[in-house]
């Protein structure tokens, strides 16, 4: 099975739970060791949606596998830039999503 979660819409304190259900449920489901998310469609992201990725990224290592978001929307690179600062998160290349360059992500914006 597919290891990708597509991301959409506002990731905000009231669809965060749903948001995370779903990235279980893909972790859950998939033998890649590699599960992706795609935010490019996310058009909002509050705190909580920034949560919901750092716990995945967790749950997905408890479980041999590596959470990469890709495609980062403006709206969801600027979050992570905020609350990103130790690196949790890891993009497209497998590199902290803070470190990756500025103009493929967008985040100076």
């Amino acid at each position: 099975m597919p290891g990708t979660c597509w991301a959409a819409g506002e990731i905000d304190l009231a669809t965060a739970p749903a948001f995370s259900a779903e990235l279980r449920r893909t972790i859950d489901g998939t033998d890649e060791q590699i599960v992706t998310v795609d935010c490019a469609a996310v058009t909002f992201m509050g705190t909580a949606g920034y949560r919901v990725l750092a716990a995945a990224t967790e749950y997905a290592a408890m479980r041999s596998h590596t959470l990469v978001i890709r495609s980062l929307s403006h709206a969801c690179a600027r979050m992570i830039r905020l609350c990103d600062s130790y690196g949790e998160l890891r993009g497209e290349a497998c590199a902290p999503v803070g470190s990756m360059a500025p103009a493929h992500l967008n985040i100076m914006a």
